[in-house]
């Protein structure tokens, strides 16, 4: 066999080894793909199923990696895409319609950290509550919707949660329950009052009020996760609250 006609086998021998293997990379992708993303997709529904989210929210976001896209926000962080560090702070002298004192209040910009929310009766711990109701928002926490008044001021305060994270717990709430939501310049008490289940369209519970409470409230699909017309509240009467002094 000449040098060239030999040249001319080896190259066609080695075209047939790398076509072949390339055959096998795609057929081991193709399989396996799939598989993978099944895999991922049963475990993530079998721990959602048999554990809150907050138990398995670490392991959604090493998979997602949903940590990348926002600076830090526990307790005292703001989310990235609403405004910058070196925002000034929103401060305000008040009075206190009870006693007649003034106290400093810290008005949050919309994205920001803004109290701990606690009814450890209910299973609902160190519950961090953002400014706003957005759906970036309520990736991080609970939002207080920002048609309702601030946190500490007088009325209805309105707090709102999906069901399937930061207010999983939501229905365990039970009448005589103490809640707790603090903030940098003050901490209020309430005493769970009452549930109710009411549909989307009715903005009773979500408006001002005469009384001073708080109203938490999530979707209600009958104690099932996912969205639903309707929602459930729990509301509750202020019991106390105490003002802290603010640093500026």
């Amino acid at each position: 066999m000449s040098k060239k006609s030999a040249e001319k086998a080896e190259k066609h021998a080695h075209g047939h080894r790398s076509s072949s293997s390339n055959r096998v990379l795609r057929t081991v992708t193709f399989v396996l793909t799939p598989f993978l993303i099944l895999v991922i997709t049963f475990a993530i529904c079998f721990l959602a199923l048999v554990k809150p989210f907050t138990a398995v929210k670490p392991y959604l976001n090493y998979i997602f990696n949903t940590t990348s896209t926002t600076r830090s926000t526990e307790y005292g962080g703001s989310l990235n895409i609403y405004r910058a560090d070196d925002a000034p702070l929103n401060v305000k002298e008040v009075e206190d319609d009870d006693t007649g004192e003034t106290h400093t209040m810290i008005y949050p910009y919309y994205g920001d950290f803004y109290a701990t929310l606690n009814d450890e009766s209910a299973g609902l711990v160190d519950v961090p509550v953002y400014s706003g109701t957005s759906n970036e928002v309520l990736a991080q926490g609970a939002g207080w919707y920002n048609g309702s008044v601030y946190i500490g001021n007088y009325g209805n305060v309105v707090i709102a949660g999906h069901n399937h994270t930061y207010f999983y717990n939501l229905p365990n709430c039970e009448e005589g329950d103490i809640v707790t939501l603090e903030t940098d310049y003050v901490k209020l008490t309430y005493v769970v009052s009452e549930k109710v289940v009411f549909h989307e369209d009715d903005t009773t519970y979500v408006f001002p009020m005469d009384d001073d409470r708080l109203t938490m409230y999530t979707c209600w699909n009958n104690g099932k996760l996912g969205m639903s017309e309707y929602r459930l509240a729990v509301i509750c009467e202020l019991t106390e609250r105490e003002w802290k002094e603010v640093e500026q």
